[in-house]
C-alpha cells in the first residue's frame, strides 16, 4: 500500500509539470512607440528673459542750484531738440552776472590807471638818465626813476592778469545763468518726471548725486536686454539673429539682432554663493514698437546655429546607457553570442544567463572563460528596434533643435528609433524584445 501511494504522488508531480510546460506561454514583449530618422532642417536656439530699454535714454539733471520757476512739460509728452523744458530761478545767477561785470570795469580801470602810472615813470626814467649822463645827478637819483619804472610795469601787469581773472569769473557766471534754462538735448519722451514746478533743484557732489529731473527716451530704436545663463552664452555672438517677443504685445514676434554680448557676470558673486550666474545680452529691435515702454517685459530667442537636410532624432529617444566596449571601440552584445548558440528566450536579460556551447574552451587570446578584459563606460545614444528586438546604438549628436536633435553618427536614415513610453525606454536593455505599437495618422512628431 505504501508503495501504491508513493507511485501516485510521483505521478502527480510528473503530471502537473507537464501540465505547466503546457500551459506556459513566453512573456509578450512590451509595444513602443517609433520614429523614422528622417533629414530635417533644424534650428538651435537661446532664451532669455528681461526688460525693453530705448538705445538712447538721457537723465536730465541740473548744473545749478535753484528753485523751479517754469515747468513745460509732462511725462509721457513727445519733445524736440532744443524745446524749453525747465526753467530754475534766475535771480541769483543774475546778481553774480552783474558782479562780475562790475568787478571787470573796476579791473579795467586799474590798468588803465597802472598805465598812465607806466608811463610817467618812464618820462621821468627818460629825464634823469640824460641828467645822470650830464653827471648833474647822481647815480642814486638815477637809480630810483628806474626802480619806479620797474614798479610800475609789474603793478600794470598784474592789472592786466586781474582783467584775465574776473572776465574767465563773468564767462562761468554768464554760463551758469544759461543754465536756468533747460532744453531738450535729442528727440523723444518724457519717460518719467521727477520734479513739480516750485521744487528746488539740488547739483551732485562726489558722493552725493545730483537731482535727476526727468528722462528722455529715444523710443525709436528698442533693444531688449536680457539675461543668459552659463551654459548657453558661450553660443551667443555678435550678429546673430533673434526674435523678441513683448509681454504686452504676445500676438506679435519682432526680429531683431545681438548688438552686444556680457563678457563678466551681471552678479559677480553669485558663483562665490553658489547662485546661478548670468551673462547680459543686448538684442536691438529692427523695427519701431508703437506703444513701447521702457521696463516692459519680454523674452528674446536667438538663433545659434541652423542646419538644412540633417539627420535627427526625438529628443525623447535619447537616453544614456552603461555599454561595454571592445579593442576596437565597439559595443558588446553577448546576447548575439546566446543567440547565435540557438540559446533564444523572452528576452536579453534571460538568455544572458545561459552558457553558450564553448563557455570552457579557452580563448585563443583571452582568459580561461573566453572572454577579454572590455570597457564599460557610460554612452549617450537612442534603441532601435530591428527584428523585433530593441537595439541600442551610441549617437554622436551636433546642435539641439525644438524637438530634434542632429545626429552626426551612429544611426541611418529610415532606422525607427523608439521614443516611448519612457517608462518602458528606461527600462529597456540591449537586445531586450519589443513590438511597435501601431499609431494613428495623427499620432507622431511634429516637423521642424
Amino acid at each position: 500500500m505504501k508503495k501504491f501511494l508513493i507511485g501516485i504522488v510521483v505521478i502527480a508531480v510528473a503530471g502537473a509539470g507537464i501540465a505547466a510546460n503546457l500551459y506556459w506561454k513566453e512573456p509578450a514583449a512590451p509595444e513602443v512607440a517609433t520614429e523614422a530618422v528622417e533629414r530635417r532642417d533644424l534650428t538651435a536656439t537661446v532664451s532669455g528673459s528681461g526688460a525693453i530699454q530705448p538705445a538712447r535714454e538721457v537723465n536730465i539733471s541740473s548744473q545749478v542750484m535753484g528753485r523751479t520757476t517754469r515747468l513745460e512739460v509732462i511725462e509721457g509728452q513727445v519733445v524736440s531738440r532744443g524745446d524749453l523744458l525747465i526753467e530754475i530761478d534766475p535771480q541769483r545767477l543774475t546778481s553774480q552776472v552783474d558782479q562780475m561785470q562790475a568787478s571787470l570795469a573796476s579791473a579795467r580801470t586799474q590798468v588803465a590807471l597802472a598805465e598812465e602810472s607806466l608811463s610817467f615813470a618812464r618820462q621821468q626814467l627818460d629825464r634823469r638818465e640824460g641828467l645822470y649822463q650830464q653827471e648833474l645827478i647822481s647815480y642814486e637819483i638815477y637809480e630810483q626813476a628806474l626802480q619806479e619804472t620797474q614798479r610800475s610795469e609789474r603793478t600794470l601787469e598784474t592789472r592786466r592778469i586781474d582783467v584775465t581773472r574776473i572776465e574767465a569769473a563773468l564767462a562761468q557766471a554768464e554760463y551758469d545763468l544759461s543754465q536756468v534754462i533747460i532744453r531738450s538735448p535729442i528727440d523723444g519722451i518724457i519717460t518719467r518726471l521727477n520734479i513739480e514746478e516750485g521744487e528746488n533743484v539740488m547739483t551732485g557732489t562726489m558722493n552725493n548725486p545730483g537731482t535727476v529731473i526727468m528722462t528722455i527716451a529715444d523710443l525709436s530704436i528698442i533693444e531688449a536686454e536680457i539675461e543668459v545663463d552659463e551654459t548657453d552664452i558661450v553660443s551667443v555672438e555678435m550678429g546673430q539673429e533673434a526674435t523678441v517677443t513683448i509681454d504686452a504685445f504676445p500676438d506679435v514676434e519682432f526680429p531683431a539682432l545681438v548688438t552686444e554680448v556680457g563678457k563678466s557676470p551681471i552678479n559677480a558673486q553669485a558663483a562665490a554663493s553658489g547662485q546661478a550666474i548670468n551673462f547680459k545680452v543686448v538684442v536691438r529691435l529692427n523695427d519701431t514698437v508703437l506703444g513701447a515702454r521702457p521696463g516692459l517685459s519680454c523674452t528674446a530667442d536667438i538663433v545659434t546655429a541652423e542646419r538644412a537636410e540633417v539627420l535627427a532624432v526625438p529628443i525623447q529617444a535619447l537616453i544614456l546607457r552603461e555599454v561595454e566596449l571592445d579593442e576596437n571601440g565597439e559595443v558588446v552584445r553577448e546576447w548575439e553570442d546566446w543567440l547565435a548558440n540557438g540559446l533564444e528566450g523572452g528576452s536579453a536579460t534571460e538568455e544572458s544567463s545561459g552558457t553558450p556551447a564553448n563557455a570552457d574552451e579557452p580563448a585563443e587570446n583571452g582568459t580561461a572563460t573566453g572572454k577579454t578584459e572590455n570597457e564599460t563606460v557610460e554612452v549617450e545614444g537612442a534603441f532601435i528596434l530591428r527584428d523585433d528586438r530593441a537595439i541600442f546604438v551610441p549617437i554622436e549628436i551636433g546642435i539641439a533643435g525644438e524637438r530634434h536633435f542632429e545626429v552626426l553618427s551612429g544611426i541611418e536614415l529610415d532606422d525607427k528609433v523608439i521614443i516611448g513610453p519612457f517608462d518602458i525606454i528606461r527600462t529597456l536593455l540591449d537586445g531586450d524584445r519589443a513590438r511597435e505599437r501601431e499609431r494613428d495618422d495623427a499620432e507622431g512628431g511634429d516637423r521642424e
